[in-house]
């Protein structure tokens, strides 16, 4: 497990470990005990009981933290997904960029519209131009639609009263097909092909993707030269760039711990930013379900095949005016 995802998750397994400790210390001083003898012996006791009134002022609270400790081990196994949609995404977008969808605009490395909106340094000194790329085009959709099938299974599956577009059930589908050809004897069971749909559809309403490509400064720019070279196309991206995708995904809280964490406490200070409540602050209310917000980024290099046209750049910097020769064809085998 990677360092970044246990610095991810501390919050969460902290907030475990405090909630068993707090436990620990409310049935001691309850008094309450384990007997397995007497548990046993409850239907054959005729006598009735009265609850004692440590019994009844602990429950609650009892009640309370293990629903609370619910909830964080859902928070850690959801962290966890998150970061495991954002490697999805980001396979699927070294897959999908490379390959030709069968049209003249999404050709081999080239996806929806980019824009360059800075400059980057990664770790080693390298200077980077980077270009968001925009939310569009089957390609985007198709990377987006892997984000979301990773995180199904942290999503509800009663109806939340979101439909899906052509794509979601062609996707919705297909999964059937594949969950019955997994587990045959499902066929009996009519619930699951509306659970599964219930949870892409949530996926896909609660799923937000962002594409960033990251291009080397010592490469020539992402644009067009000059109307005789054409070297990359308006949203072509280069061999090996850096694709860094990053995840936004909706975490559905359980209601009543979703409802007591969307409560904010009182602050001491109302100019104080460190008494600010930060967890209520980004627990919000959508469409009757209390979510969590979750982001997750994961970089790869673009694959694909290397272009066959040369990088036409002089030596001085300056673009050459003639285009690039043709590539010599490989020798003919006789």
């Amino acid at each position: 497990m990677s360092r970044e995802l246990l610095i991810a998750c501390s919050p969460f397994l902290a907030g475990i470990v405090v909630s068993v400790v707090a436990l620990r210390v409310l049935i001691g001083t309850s008094g309450a005990r384990l007997q397995l003898q007497q548990i046993r012996r409850l239907h054959e006791d005729q006598r009735g009981a009265v609850q004692s009134l440590s019994f009844v002022l602990t429950l609650p609270l009892f009640v309370m933290i293990m629903l609370f400790i619910v909830q964080l081990s859902q928070l850690t196994l959801g962290r966890l997904m998150v970061e495991y949609a954002a490697f999805a995404a980001t396979r699927s977008a070294i897959v999908w960029i490379p390959a030709s969808l069968g049209d003249d605009f999404e050709t081999e490395n080239r996806i929806s519209y980019r824009m360059q909106v800075a400059d980057a340094t990664d770790e080693a000194g390298n200077l980077f131009a980077v270009y968001q790329i925009a939310p569009d085009g089957p390609k985007f959709e198709k990377i987006r639609l892997a984000a979301a099938s990773a995180l199904m299974s942290i999503c509800p599956s009663r109806n939340t009263g979101i439909t899906m577009d052509d794509t979601g059930s062609a996707a919705a589908a297909a999964l059937e097909r594949t969950y019955l050809a997994m587990s045959p004897s499902s066929a009996s069971n009519t619930r699951i092909p509306a659970r599964l749909q219930n949870k892409l559809a949530y996926a896909l309403q609660n799923t937000n993707v962002e594409i960033e490509v990251r291009h080397k400064d010592t490469e020539p720019p992402l644009y067009r030269w000059s109307d005789s070279t054409n070297e990359f196309e308006d949203n072509e991206i280069g061999w090996q760039d850096q694709l860094v995708v990053t995840v936004n995904h909706n975490f559905a809280l359980l209601p009543g711990p979703g409802r007591f964490l969307a409560k904010s406490t009182p602050r001491r200070d109302a100019n104080s930013t460190s008494s600010r409540d930060a967890v209520a602050e980004r627990v919000r209310r959508e469409n009757g379900i209390f979510v969590y917000p979750m982001t997750a980024t994961v970089r790869f290099n673009n694959e694909g095949q290397k272009s066959v046209l040369p990088y036409v750049q002089s030596l001085d910097g300056q673009l050459p005016l003639t285009a690039p020769p043709e590539p010599e064809e490989p020798p003919q085998d006789f």
